[in-house]
């Protein structure tokens, strides 16, 4: 048989009991930490044979923290801040002190379970979750004991320096994950010669685009003359040209992406209908008129609906850019939304510099 991996347990478990993990990982672990903090003392119990249990203040917990469960269901957590989750050890600590009443012959198992809580804060909350939990955690804990002594709060003051560790460990290294996590996504999404994102990040980027978004698809003129006159050498270089310009173009919200080739596309959230798509190019190409003399491109542009397919608007995009080349090179055309998808050239924009390259010094 063929090992399981752990995502694919992973898959499995959530294809099975994926209603527990609504609200994301952290909510589906927080309530099993939840019934935990009710099921360690009554397995111990059970376990251990004890018979001094107060069976009405058990039931009362038990129910309370089934109706927490059950309301966790319905509660937006992926709407509310990371600090939200801190309910779920928070309420877990404070049961624990009730049930250690209910069943006083068990204290001594709650060690490890404070531990637990701990753990949780460390993978999923923000950074010094676990100085926040201490409090409420120390209370509890000596809500657990049968009395006070100097023993006691000796005991408890190593429990609470191995709970810290315990948690900004877990928490360092879960950050340390995840920026290991935004590198390698980041280099897997990125095109090494212009700096923009490639394919994939065109994707990833697009799937976020909203309606009013402006999509532009830029092609390169007479690349392929351009390589063969002079060199695959220099057309990376008019590439990275275009790509640094381009990128110095776009705000921190906007996106741009090398599609392939000498294709870009670009995704500006500015929600001024083309305008705004228009401004670019032209800024664009009084850049290359300095930096690389006889690079122009062609251009088109549309404007995302909300009511479709953002692939819609990136073939819409395409076509017009195809209709700027077809119109003579070194244009900028619009895929107008009001005249039903018209193809119409920005009046400021034409053919100019189509008899050669003249290569930046």
């Amino acid at each position: 048989m063929e090992p399981t991996t752990p995502s694919r347990s992973h898959d499995r478990r959530r294809a099975r009991f994926g209603w527990w993990w609504r609200g994301g990982d952290a909510v589906g672990w927080g309530r099993l930490i939840w019934l935990g903090s009710v099921g360690t003392p009554l397995s111990a119990a059970l376990v251990l044979r004890i018979d001094e249990v107060d069976g009405d203040l058990l039931a009362g917990v038990a129910l309370a923290h089934l109706a927490a469960v059950v309301l966790s269901f319905w509660l937006p957590w992926r709407r509310w801040p990371a600090w939200a989750l801190l309910a779920f050890p928070v309420f877990s600590t404070a049961s624990v002190a009730v049930v250690a009443t209910a069943v006083p012959g068990v204290s001594g198992v709650y060690g490890g379970f404070f531990a637990l809580c701990f753990a949780y804060t460390g993978l999923f909350l923000p950074r010094a979750g676990s100085v926040v939990l201490l409090p409420p955690a120390l209370v509890a804990y000596f809500g657990t004991l049968p009395a006070l002594s100097a023993t006691a709060f000796v005991r408890a003051a190593f429990l609470a320096v191995a709970w810290l560790v315990l948690g900004e460990l877990l928490g360092l290294l879960r950050r340390r994950q995840q920026a290991l996590f935004r590198e390698l996504r980041v280099e897997n999404e990125t095109d090494a010669l212009t700096g923009l994102a490639n394919r994939r990040g065109m994707e990833r980027f697009l799937a976020g685009a909203q309606g009013g978004d402006v999509l532009l698809v830029f092609d390169l003129d007479n690349f392929k003359q351009l390589n063969d006159a002079h060199g695959h050498a220099e057309g990376d270089r008019a590439l990275r040209t275009f790509g640094r310009l381009l990128s110095g173009e776009l705000r921190t919200r906007d996106r741009a992406a090398r599609s392939g080739g000498e294709e870009m596309v670009v995704l500006l959230r500015c929600s001024t209908e083309s305008r705004c798509g228009v401004e670019l190019t032209r800024r664009l190409r009084r850049g290359l008129e300095s930096a690389y003399p006889g690079l122009t491109f062609s251009a088109g542009i549309a404007v995302v609906d909300p009511d479709r397919a953002v692939d819609d608007a990136l073939e819409a995009a395409d076509r017009a850019m195809y209709a700027a080349k077809s119109g003579g090179r070194d244009q900028v055309w619009v895929c107008d939304p009001e005249l039903s998808g018209e193809l119409r050239p920005v009046a400021d924009s034409g053919p100019s510099r189509q008899d050669g390259f003249v290569r930046a010094g």
